[in-house]
């Protein structure tokens, strides 16, 4: 018989790089393989191809190790909507159809070809949902055949992967989840513990002063209270001891803890990866 490994294989693919971990262990992980990927993003007509081209090379190297891989998506190549509770949906394919038709009515006819999530929350909350190009998805899939000794367990997008690193740490009756990368910003506003707005956009979000003036404009489309609010960021290209008030708003850093095996030095290219561990 086969024995089953403990290890894990940790993808994060983004527009301009893949970087991988190998993780050996249970209650305390230890990093025992770990690189990183420069890639394309000009490659093909969709932002993720040069990435997908990367991971494909990378897997064929890979695929006979014995671990289960998780692959996280950069929030560059995802989408993501409020879809509101429903009491008339029967089952899950009833649910599916919803979901597809709040899509549609943001994003038209292009969004049949995505393939889509629904997050679980509480009976009668909003629930965040999330898009990505089908043929990304594929792709990630046919990297990891069912036949190769390391097994595709979950390929999931950055932003779902973060806040379940967080969710026992983010606190507050309202609170903000900001999560930063180059070029990019996902916010998720959380009232009484229940997804109340979300939001994705292209941009340079470097510094607190640009991520208040983003704060700023979201709330005021979502509506809400000039009164200061907490949120909580992952910025991992600012460092781990970020802690800012200001204009309005009080910013706590979420840092990852420090992994065996990476030193904390090196571990700002792999902080979407780690973010699945």
């Amino acid at each position: 018989m086969l024995r089953l490994s403990s290890d894990r294989i940790l993808i994060a693919l983004a527009p301009d790089s893949l970087a991988l971990l190998r993780v050996s262990g249970g209650a305390r992980p230890r990093v025992s393989e770990k690189l990183t990927i420069a890639c394309d993003p000009a490659l093909g007509t969709a932002p993720w191809q040069g990435a997908a081209a990367a991971l494909g090379e990378l897997a064929s190297e890979t695929r006979d190790a014995n671990a289960a891989v998780t692959v996280v998506l950069s929030n560059h190549f995802a989408r993501f909507i409020l879809v509101p509770w429903s009491e008339g949906l029967g089952n899950a394919e009833e649910e599916a159809a919803f979901v597809r038709y709040c899509f549609a009515k943001v994003h038209g006819e292009r969004s049949k070809d995505w393939d889509l999530r629904l997050n679980p929350t509480p009976s009668g909350s909003a629930r965040i949902a999330s898009a990505i190009d089908s043929s990304l998805v594929q792709a990630v899939r046919a990297a990891f055949p069912t036949t190769a000794r390391a097994r595709l367990v979950s390929v999931q997008p950055y932003l779902m992967s973060a806040f379940n690193r967080w969710r026992k740490d983010i606190k507050g009756e309202r609170v903000w989840f900001l999560l930063v990368e180059p070029q990019r910003a996902c916010l998720a506003r959380l009232e009484g513990g229940r997804w109340s707005a979300v939001r994705n956009t292209r941009g340079n979000f470097d510094e607190p002063g640009q991520w208040a003036g983003l704060l700023d404009r979201e709330r005021h489309r979502v509506g809400g209270a000039e009164s200061s609010e907490g949120v909580y960021v992952h910025a991992p290209r600012n460092g781990n001891s970020l802690s800012v008030e200001g204009k309005g708003w009080t910013f706590r850093s979420l840092a990852l803890a420090p992994a065996e095996g990476l030193a904390p030095a090196e571990s700002e290219p792999f902080a979407m990866a780690l973010c699945a561990l």
